[in-house]
């Protein structure tokens, strides 16, 4: 972990007096000065360099913490240890919100099994794949995976919200990637804010089983 050292009068979060809001991954241009900005890189302006998907250092100490349009560019082992590690640093109470493409939103819009017109289906068929390897993208999520993920890994009330909406005025407004759309049945963006409970968040065993029999064993294996 290094920190850029942005600002010397800003305080970590392990400071008694410090930020206790984490924005993770926010790059160069979505800095804020309400909240502690981490990225892997150490861009100018951030507060600190961090892999998010490694221990923090923080136990139960930070308030909030964001991340928009971060989740999908981990794989999925690395997602679920990033949820790990961010629900363990929160206070009991605490909340996380994370806003990522919708997997739903991809299948209904980029892809048309009926389309008879083979220049269209072509079209069609780069756009789908665009969403899924796209910008750097390893991992889609639907509103089940995330449901699913959040609840077994000990997030409490997990609730999904439209853009710049949430019942917790810190956390209202803060998307700023354009192009959500709910114009179908679908958002175009999940957005999900799960609690931190009593409980410590952990991966189960029966959770890590599962994702690498049924997903890791054959990414990694290229079959």
């Amino acid at each position: 972990m290094q920190s850029t050292e942005m600002n010397s009068e800003r305080l970590a979060p392990e400071h008694p007096n410090g930020i206790k809001l984490v924005q993770v991954g926010c790059g160069p241009q979505h800095i804020r000065k309400q909240w502690w900005n981490i990225d892997i890189r150490p861009f100018t302006g951030i507060d600190e360099a961090m892999d998010a998907t490694m221990p923090w250092r923080w136990s139960n100490q930070l308030e909030l913490i964001y991340a928009e349009h971060f989740l999908e560019h981990l794989t999925l082992e690395r997602g679920v240890a990033f949820l790990v590690n961010a629900g363990n640093a929160l206070k009991v109470g605490g909340k996380i919100r994370l806003s990522t493409p919708s997997l739903e939103w991809v299948l209904s819009t980029h892809f048309n099994v009926n389309e008879v017109d083979p220049q269209r289906a072509i079209n069609q068929t780069i756009a789908f794949n665009r969403a899924f390897y796209g910008w750097g993208h390893q991992f889609l999520y639907s509103r089940a995976m995330l449901l699913h993920l959040l609840r077994s890994l000990n997030y409490e009330n997990p609730t999904f919200y439209d853009y710049g909406v949430s019942e917790d005025p810190r956390l209202n407004a803060l998307e700023l990637h354009g192009g959500w759309d709910k114009s179908g049945v679908f958002p175009s963006v999940w957005i999900v804010e799960g609690t931190r409970g009593d409980l410590r968040t952990e991966q189960p065993d029966d959770l890590k089983a599962f994702i690498d029999h049924e997903f890791g064993r054959h990414v990694r294996s290229g079959h």
